[in-house]
């Protein structure tokens, strides 16, 4: 038996091992590109929402009909909450 034929399975495990790791941190770099490709697509659509929501178009006038109604809404539920529970 020669000295090569002893580090033969030493070898494999190593090849193995190598296999393993690269994978593994294929992985984790996918998962991290993952996130933050996230990131991207939350601040592009809040951005996109903030320059739709002032436009002239009819998203702006529903975003700001919407914002009217809820100034609208929490003004008159107070008076509305007392005469109700208090008198």
């Amino acid at each position: 038996m020669t000295r090569m034929e002893n580090l033969q399975p030493n070898l494999d495990e190593q090849a193995r091992q190598d296999a393993v790791y690269e994978a593994a941190m294929r992985s984790i770099n996918a998962k991290q590109r993952e996130t933050e490709r996230q990131g991207y697509v939350v601040m592009s659509g809040a951005m996109n929402w903030g320059e739709g929501s002032l436009s002239d178009g009819i998203f702006g006038k529903v975003s700001h009909a919407a914002k009217l109604f809820m100034i609208g809404f929490a003004c008159v539920l107070p008076p509305l909450m007392v005469w109700i529970v208090l008198l």
